[in-house]
């Protein structure tokens, strides 16, 4: 049994190297390392103790808070399975994540208490329900967090864990539909800790912030990021632009990682002068591309210190990586293209573009994507026909459109279930996307394809348009046409105040067909 690539090894490595190093801060709170292990521990021995065995599900669900970085440690240190859930959603939704994952034990935030109630009558798989919040608070029936927690023993707990268990169910933002439970297993979250603590090269002056949500992939990978490293976590609750940088001014704070809509707010706020933050030498970031447009604005705010990761939950987290140094070497001799890519494989990942027949492609022609490596994970939970289309002969296969160029960097070019065929052209919407984005009334804008009795589909661009500026329909189309060919050009420009987004900060525009649609 191999248990030396477990979270439980990362309790233990920063248990005997930085025992009294701060480990965690949300607001007035901190701990260190020691006292980071005591709890973990103390709360899965907790768990154990309700009658728990190994294999067993436990869900939580709040915003990001110490509670929940406790619970990536804590509950697969005793052998269980960590079911994070997306604060985002509506009763309806969380309740089809329960349903699919069946925990024994829900843990709950106080301010999200309404949501479980609404549909606490269906949840009889559910045996223990904890409350986060104040002691004087707990309902009738439930336990305590902290009161569990101190009643737990300090010891590890007595389960055997091997870097081949699952630790946690990540489910999918459902960019497509109904999310899926990715089985990530101890391995897989070592190696995300381990990989970006290397392609960082993260040190002991480190200071990070945990600013996306930990219930998706980004907020995961920040956070063994900074365990694995034992780099200090400061902890936002939920994502305000102003928090962020008064947060990263006051901490210091060198590293984190942002969800694609963060670096839009960041390099749209428009009093960035208040604030110091010149600490700032690593902010990487995934979820959805980002135009060269707004990444060149990004770079001449804040300078180079945007790493591009792209990933899924499949892959835990980051399958490619465009590096800093990669930025400074092209941008050097005048290559602004670069800004477009989402670089190349990641550590003990590899990434490939393939044809139908998962052939190489030459540089320059579109294929798919798929990846393998120390990241991907087993699977999708109780999903035995989803998992072997999407994941076949050790590699799993993302769904993304791609180029790759002459120095193997890879470029997304769209969504396989995006593209759109119009009159016998083949249409990615991102293209299209990125010289929208171009113009300077547009904040968001999304191109889907729409059923057409002449063409087949037609281009449909939804736009929402930034504050206090106006443009016509007319004007989007003739701003296309300047720069795109004619069979690429939006038949019909929609003018929305907001789009549907994920909780990464894609646009989902399955939601949008369906909508559209329905018109």
């Amino acid at each position: 049994m191999k248990t030396l690539s477990t979270l439980r090894t990362l309790i233990r490595r920063n248990l005997e190297l930085n025992p009294d190093k701060t480990a965690l801060i949300e607001g007035e709170r901190q701990f260190t390392f020691r006292e980071f292990a005591q709890r973990t521990r103390r709360m899965g021995n907790a768990l154990l103790d309700l009658g728990l065995q190994k294999g067993d599900r436990v869900a939580i669900l709040g915003h990001n808070s110490i509670e929940n970085a406790e619970a990536y440690f804590n509950v697969p240190n005793a052998g269980l399975i960590l079911v994070m859930l997306n604060f985002r959603l509506a009763p309806a939704e969380i309740l089809t994540v329960l349903q699919d994952s069946e925990p024994r034990v829900l843990m709950v935030h106080a301010e999200y208490m309404d949501r479980i109630e609404a549909i606490k009558s269906k949840l009889g798989f559910v045996e223990r329900f904890v409350f986060i919040g104040p002691s004087a608070e707990t309902p009738a029936g439930w336990l305590h967090y902290e009161t569990m927690l101190a009643g737990g023993s300090e010891v590890e707990p007595p389960v055997e864990v091997s870097e081949d268990d699952l630790a946690a169910l990540m489910y999918t933002s459902g960019t497509t539909g109904s999310p899926k439970g990715c089985m990530a297993t101890h391995l897989n979250f070592y190696h995300t800790g381990r990989s970006l603590t290397l392609e960082l090269r993260m040190d002991e002056n480190d200071v990070g912030i945990v600013a996306s949500p930990l219930f998706h992939a980004t907020g995961e990978v920040t956070l063994m990021n900074h365990i694995y490293s034992g780099t200090t976590s400061v902890i936002l609750p939920q994502w305000n632009v102003e928090t962020f940088l008064g947060i990263v001014e006051q901490y210091r704070v060198t590293s984190g990682m942002l969800a694609t809509p963060m670096v839009l707010f960041l390099v749209d706020y428009p009093h960035l002068e208040r604030f110091d933050v010149s600490c700032l030498k690593k902010l990487y970031f995934a979820g959805a591309p980002v135009t060269p447009v707004v990444f060149e604005r990004a770079i001449e705010k804040f300078g180079n210190i945007f790493v591009h990761l792209f990933g899924t939950s499949e892959t835990v987290g980051q399958a490619t990586i465009l590096k800093l140094s990669d930025i400074a070497r092209a941008l050097e001799e005048g290559n602004k293209s670069i800004l477009a890519s989402c670089g190349r494989s990641f550590a003990d990942m590899e990434a490939q573009v393939v044809d139908e027949q998962d052939r190489p492609v030459a540089p320059g022609e579109v294929g798919e994507m798929r990846v393998r490596g120390l990241g991907v994970t087993k699977g999708y939970w109780r999903k035995e026909a989803e998992s072997k289309k999407d994941f076949r002969n050790g590699w799993y296969y993302p769904l993304d459109l791609c180029r790759i160029d002459e120095q193997g960097y890879i470029y997304v070019v769209d969504r396989k279930k995006d593209m759109i065929i119009t009159g016998g052209e083949n249409v990615y919407p991102a293209e299209v996307e990125n010289v929208i984005y171009q113009h300077t009334a547009v904040a968001q804008a999304a191109i889907v394809g729409l059923p057409d009795d002449k063409w087949g589909e037609r281009v449909a661009a939804v736009v929402v348009l930034r504050a206090g500026i106006e443009a016509s329909e007319d004007e989007i189309r003739v701003f296309c046409r300047e720069r795109i060919a004619g069979y690429k050009v939006p038949k019909q420009v929609i003018f929305r105040e907001q789009l549907p987004m994920s909780a990464s900060g894609k646009i989902l525009k399955f939601r949008l067909r369906a909508e559209l649609n329905q018109c």
